[in-house]
């Protein structure tokens, strides 16, 4: 499983980030290229402690084994919902969406490892390697959507 925590993942999922211009188009779901950067830029600003997210509560996803399934072995699935912190509108530029986006993934990837990050609305508290694992899936759940 990938990290963002790890360089040559995060190398290779900024690559693809790079690849996302506004003429992208989705293979699934309704977001368009600049919705999907905008989601993932709030994802990793969520990652960072900079956004907070309402708990869902939902604590089954909290503990093993399904945590861990999640995050691990299964994929994302399509259409899964998020969290509407999680999907604002922006009207900057994907240029700029994805160059914020890029910075703030390399904030992540040279963050801490050890100890514990911010709590995610669904999975609860998560160390920080967990959260590379997590940022570095759903980012790449979102690019493949889009072809990158």
């Amino acid at each position: 499983m990938g990290s963002i925590l790890n360089d040559d993942d995060r190398a290779a999922i900024c690559q693809r980030i790079g690849s996302v211009t506004s003429a992208s188009v989705a293979r699934w779901g309704r977001m368009d290229a600049q919705a999907m950067l905008t989601h993932l830029r709030q994802s990793a600003l969520m990652a960072l402690g900079e956004l907070p997210v309402a708990n869902k509560s939902k604590r089954a996803f909290q503990v093993f084994p399904i945590k861990h399934l999640i995050l691990h072995v299964v994929p994302f699935p399509k259409g899964a919902p998020t969290a509407p912190e999680l999907l604002v509108p922006d009207l900057a530029p994907v240029d700029a969406i994805r160059a914020e986006l890029l910075t703030l993934v390399e904030r992540i990837g040279e963050g801490p490892r050890e100890g514990y990050g911010p709590v995610h609305p669904l999975f609860g508290r998560l160390s920080f390697r967990e959260w590379g694992v997590a940022t570095h899936k759903h980012t790449d759940h979102h690019l493949r959507q889009f072809g990158a």
